[in-house]
């Protein structure tokens, strides 16, 4: 569903907030086979045309502090995390998702953190692996590599280009296909800790709203530009002539102020709830089959004639990926966040430089 003028935007569970780890398990928890792996984000998705030096465009990782390769960040329960493999996963990282680069780059204490205990559960978990799934994830983490070099010198214009990309980020494949296959091993295995039990227990205690689709028609009257009494008049007087029979769709291609329902008739067919503001989804959720609303339907944006033409709860079988996806990242933040605690025996981390001031007239 194209996403409307009055639809709140949903945030991703994993931004610079919780760190590109998180973003690359995330990735391979979708569904199955190709989504099953975790894949590097496309390079260059957006990238300027007037731009001569492309090489420049993607800046390798400058880490916020120094470390001794051979120091311990982390010691845990059977063996540690070095230095050198902090490193060498945080430049992975910058290269596989450029914008990861920077965000990296101006990291602060708390978010090297992070990034050091969601990669230190990275590796525990894919360490639990059979030998089927370790080789497995090998194989696809290879084809992964493949991929982000096609998309690099398609972008770049040479594979000369992009091997001299690998060295100004000071990384080569075998380090990126390790990274990827970490990912991927550690996805299955936490894969294989969830239950379909424990899924089916979730759903069914769960607030159906959240597997709830509708199929609505609405005309939008907004507050923009007018009075909310003025737009209050026109609502009404819309609502009039759909009582006296005028036709929804025809009326709501000639009057809604919602371009992205407009065209369809006002209609959002088979929308998930959750996508709309709360006065909108309340009626959505609530509404009597293929009746009118009265009065309008008042959110932040104006004033919504509501029909509600068809709504439905989504099966098990039909959100089972979902909810799949929903406890694998429970699970995960509470593996990185407290079950660590019980691991870890003693921690180092490298301390984050303090940036240095801005220049004034006086130390010009």
């Amino acid at each position: 569903m194209k996403k409307t003028t009055f639809t709140k935007g949903k945030r991703m569970l994993a931004l610079l907030s919780t760190t590109a780890l998180t973003l690359a398990i995330l990735s391979g928890c979708g569904t199955t086979n190709k989504a099953e792996t975790a894949q590097p984000a496309k390079p260059g998705a957006e990238q300027p045309a007037d731009k001569e030096d492309t090489l420049a465009q993607f800046p390798p990782v400058k880490l916020p502090f120094t470390v001794d390769p051979n120091a311990a960040i982390f010691e845990y329960q059977g063996g540690k995390l070095t230095g050198q493999e902090f490193e060498d996963f945080l430049r992975a990282l910058g290269f596989m998702n450029p914008p990861q680069a920077y965000a990296i780059g101006v990291s602060t204490q708390e978010m090297v953190d992070n990034y050091a205990r969601q990669y230190l559960a990275t590796k525990l978990k894919a360490e639990k692996a059979d030998e089927a799934i370790k080789k497995a994830a090998a194989t696809e983490a290879d084809k992964s590599f493949e991929s982000l070099k096609g998309q690099y010198i398609q972008v770049l214009g040479s594979e000369d280009k992009f091997n001299q990309l690998m060295k100004n980020h000071n990384i080569t494949k075998e380090a990126i296909v390790k990274q990827l296959a970490n990912i991927n091993a550690s996805v299955k295995v936490m894969e294989g800790e969830v239950k379909d039990a424990d899924l089916k227990k979730a759903y069914d205690t769960a607030d159906k709203s959240a597997y709830t689709t509708a199929s609505v028609r609405h005309i939008l009257v907004k507050f923009e530009n007018r009075k909310p009494e003025e737009a209050d008049k026109l609502a009404k007087g819309y609502l009039a002539r759909l009582k006296k029979g005028e036709d929804f769709a025809t009326l709501a291609k000639q009057v809604s102020e919602d371009e992205g329902s407009k065209a369809n008739g006002g209609l959002y067919a088979n929308a998930d709830v959750n996508n709309w503001v709360p006065e909108f989804k309340k009626a959505a959720l609530t509404q009597k089959i293929g009746v009118l609303s009265e009065p309008a339907v008042k959110t932040e944006y104006g004033y919504h004639i509501v029909k509600v033409e068809d709504r439905k709860v989504k099966t098990f079988d039909e959100v089972k990926a979902q909810l799949k996806q929903q406890v694998l990242e429970k699970n995960f933040e509470q593996y990185t966040t407290k079950d660590l605690d019980a691991i870890i025996t003693k921690k180092s981390l490298p301390e984050v430089k303090a940036p240095a001031p801005a220049a004034t007239p006086e130390t010009k």
